[in-house]
């Protein structure tokens, strides 16, 4: 994953969230407003794109 589609992947979730609260963008720890459901896939996305992001810093270029 480059930078550029980790950012575009962090802002489709904080996107996600704040849509869910009616506003234009929300926050990662701003989840009290969804369903334990959806807390748990922003936790399980987030997760994902913290692992990709330091997988991608050990092959830079791969």
């Amino acid at each position: 994953m480059s930078s550029g589609d980790y950012a575009v992947a962090w802002d489709a979730l904080t996107t996600a969230i704040g849509a869910a609260k009616g506003v234009g963008a929300g926050y990662v720890t701003d989840v009290e407003h969804l369903t334990v459901d959806q807390r748990l896939k922003v936790a399980e996305v987030a997760a994902l794109l913290s692992i990709s992001q330091e997988l991608s810093k050990l092959k830079p270029r791969n």
